[in-house]
């Protein structure tokens, strides 16, 4: 347990997790001590970390950070990742943003989400029913929980999936902090190459007069269209590759694994499962997707519990230490189906601009492939004890278990 903030804070070393996909005790101890403190991280960058949600939410909201880091010599936690390319909706700040996810938004609409749920609770059932009447035990994650991903992120950008598994091999190096800078500016510049392929043989199918189909199309259609710009396309379509599986993966190996270490208010959502909206939201809350956040930048000197932020210094906000804020969350390393209007689970999307784009997408699908699972496997347990399971390294971007071995009777 973490009582000594160290003098040096360096992530992920000095930031340990406590076990089950849980964010690190250090959190804690900073919210308390430090709200605002300094870290270094693997590229030698470095930031001010910020752990109080009142504060997380008014950076998420202010004008005066920016998510533009595209500038050579940005901020970056390990290297030239999709933070670094210019153009990139993720990297844009208003009026710019606003502008390019007015385009892509219809796509993750409510309206679109909605769409989506009968392709979503079909590949679920299949995939459920194949694990099922597959070997005994079995990997959750690589039966159920990445297939069912990779099928949403097909669907959704309507690639096929031999196209999209040319992607697989180069989206680690995108998110794990381990990777090599040089490796990192490999898998960007291979990124944007498979970018540009998707761009082409689309262009080679779209029709004017015919509405856009997915995001990829209506960013091609702005493009023509004078609204945005070609790195706005380009970059924007590798992010949204980069994006459309990997942080629906975790939460469902992740969901799954929180669930059956609480079997009673399992049983409760079980028995009652219009309950499934309350428990997603309460796993995003307790999980969130990952321990940190990506930097923004101060545009101004300000000043936040009596330290000197000055312009063009980076700062950190991780929405799982605003989602554990024990100010706004009561117990908040308990997993609960019955917190308070006040407790809003929402903040684990952010806040402001950059509010998640997927927000919709993502309630949906995870309780469908949640629900569904149960359905068709509602005597599912753990293979193993919970303390030998394995997680992904601290520096991984997205919390979720390496394996999860479940059974069944």
């Amino acid at each position: 347990m973490a009582t000594t903030i160290p003098d040096e804070l360096t992530w992920p070393d000095s930031f340990p997790t406590r076990g089950h996909g849980l964010p690190p005790e250090m959190f804690d101890l900073l919210r308390r001590e430090r709200p605002v403190a300094p870290v270094t991280f693997p590229s030698g960058h470095r930031a001010w970390l910020v752990t109080r949600r009142d504060d997380i939410t008014a950076i998420g909201s202010s004008r005066g950070f920016s998510r533009d880091l595209t500038c050579p010599g940005g901020q970056r936690i390990a290297g030239d990742d999709f933070n670094s390319v210019p153009g990139g909706i993720f990297n844009l700040d208003p009026p710019e943003h606003t502008t390019v996810r007015r385009v892509v938004q219809p796509f993750f609409s409510p309206a679109a989400a909605t769409a989506l749920r009968p392709a979503i609770a079909l590949a679920a059932s299949d995939l459920a029913t194949a694990l099922r009447d597959g070997p005994n035990p079995a990997d959750l994650h690589r039966a159920y929980a990445h297939p069912l991903a990779a099928t949403l992120a097909c669907d959704l950008m309507r690639v096929a999936p031999r196209q999209r598994r040319k992607i697989v091999p180069r989206l680690r190096s995108q998110v794990d902090y381990a990777t090599p800078a040089a490796k990192i500016d490999t898998s960007t510049r291979w990124m944007l190459d498979f970018a540009d392929e998707v761009i082409e043989a689309k262009r080679a199918d779209y029709r004017d007069e015919r509405e856009p189909r997915d995001p990829v199309e209506a960013l091609i259609r702005a493009h023509q269209q004078g609204t945005i710009t070609s790195e706005h396309l380009h970059a924007t379509v590798m992010y949204l590759f980069v994006t459309s599986a990997e942080p629906v993966t975790g939460p469902v190996t992740t969901g799954v694994y929180t669930l059956l270490r609480h079997g009673d208010q399992l049983a409760r959502i079980l028995r009652d499962p219009g309950l499934w909206p309350t428990a997603v939201a309460e796993l995003l809350r307790m999980h969130h997707n990952g321990m940190t956040s990506m930097p923004r930048m101060a545009l101004t000197d300000t000043e936040l519990h009596g330290v000197r932020i000055r312009a063009g210094d980076a700062v950190v906000t991780p929405w799982v230490a605003a989602t554990w804020d024990p100010e706004h969350y009561k117990q908040p390393e308990r997993f609960r189906l019955d917190r308070s209007a006040r407790e809003d689970p929402a903040i684990t999307f952010g806040t402001g601009p950059h509010f998640c784009l997927g927000v919709n997408i993502a309630r949906t699908y995870l309780h469908t492939a949640l629900s569904t699972l149960f359905t068709h496997l509602p005597d599912l347990a753990l293979a193993a004890k919970h303390e030998d399971i394995a997680w992904e390294p601290d520096t991984y971007l997205f919390t979720r278990p390496t394996e999860l071995p479940v059974t069944w009777s």
